[in-house]
This record gives structure tokens, C-alpha cells and sequence, in this order.
């Protein structure tokens, strides 16, 4: 998508419009085989403590990563929202998937509501996007929350999921705005 002349805004409603038009049998193809190529990563491989988004809407579903990253032992966080000061943290899952009780929290999105861990630093943290470039710079709803955390230096690796068709070619940017180290979708993986 050419979008030289776009705000972040317009590029955030053509790109969600394009994502939510995908079929479900393509999201849940799709996020399999993006969640196969995350778990092939050295980064994650390697990593012991993961913060992973929990999917909401048409984003890359990341269930059957966190069902796979708990049976392998892996520290897994769900992030929160501290709306009053407008904080992202993010809690760990004390047990298996079957106890976790998602509620929904602040933009709908659900959350973990059983555990009282925050983790304060992770190996490697999964986030969302609805718009992203081959220099990791993303969209995302526009709130700032992912950003605020990333300049907070809490993770080790960024990487963020995305349908090819998320892809164009230059977000806009700001200072605040914070690139992922490592962009995947069904079709590649980028390091950046």
C-alpha cells in the first residue's frame, strides 16, 4: 500500500478495513502458521519470560502461542491497563490456560484477571499492530500504551505480528514512536 500522503489515522482505517475482511478460515490459518514461525525463532527459543498480547477482533490469534508457550515452560504475561495513569504492565499466568479468567478491560480487551505478578522485565515481548513497515514502525489504536511501555526498556526483544496485508510502505513516525526489533507474518519473517 502507497501511502506517502496519508495520516495515521486514514492509513489505521484502510489497514483495520483490509484486516477485518479477511476470511476466518484465513486469520486462523494465518495466525497457525505465523505462531510456527515465531516458536522457530532463536529469539523466542531462547527467551524465558514472554509478554504476549491476548487477540482481540480480526489481530493475529496468539491462543494456541500461549497454550504452546505454557506446556513448554515458558513464563507468559498478559498485559493490563492502569487507565488512571495510563500504564501498560503486565501480568503472569500462575497456572495452565484452562485457569486463566480473562475479563474485559479498557478498550474491551480482555485481560488476566487472576494473577497479582507484574513481571518487571521479559526476554521477549509479542505485540499488536494494525499497520506496520519494513523498518519496524507500527500503528497501532493510537493511545500510546505499547509505546509508553517500550521506552520504559522492559523487554529484550520486540516483535510484533501481523498479516502480510498489514505491511505498507512508511508509517509515519513521531519521536515517542518506538520500532520492534522483529516483524512476522504468514509469509516472512523480518528482522529489522
Amino acid at each position: 500500500m502507497s501511502n506517502n500522503l496519508l495520516s495515521k489515522e486514514q492509513i489505521r482505517r484502510e489497514i483495520l478495513r483490509i484486516r477485518n475482511s479477511l476470511s476466518e478460515n484465513e486469520r486462523v490459518v494465518n495466525s497457525n502458521i505465523i505462531s510456527n514461525k515465531v516458536s522457530s525463532t532463536k529469539e523466542y527459543k531462547k527467551s524465558s519470560s514472554i509478554g504476549i498480547y491476548y487477540p482481540i477482533g480480526s489481530e493475529v490469534n496468539t491462543i494456541e502461542l500461549i497454550k504452546y508457550s505454557l506446556d513448554t515452560k515458558k513464563t507468559i504475561s498478559l498485559p493490563r491497563i492502569m487507565d488512571s495513569n495510563r500504564i501498560l504492565f503486565f501480568k503472569i499466568i500462575e497456572n495452565s490456560f484452562q485457569d486463566i479468567k480473562m475479563t474485559k478491560g479498557k478498550y474491551g480487551i480482555l485481560e488476566n484477571s487472576m494473577s497479582d505478578f507484574i513481571i518487571e522485565k521479559m526476554d521477549l515481548l509479542i505485540i499488536p499492530g494494525i499497520a506496520f513497515d519494513l523498518q519496524g514502525n507500527r500503528i497501532g489504536f493510537g493511545k500510546g500504551y505499547y509505546d509508553r511501555f517500550l521506552s520504559r526498556k522492559k523487554a529484550n526483544c520486540i516483535m510484533a505480528l501481523a498479516f502480510e496485508n498489514q505491511i505498507i510502505d512508511k508509517v509515519p513516525k513521531t519521536q515517542e514512536d518506538i520500532p520492534v526489533n522483529v516483524l512476522i507474518t504468514e509469509k516472512r519473517i523480518i528482522y529489522i
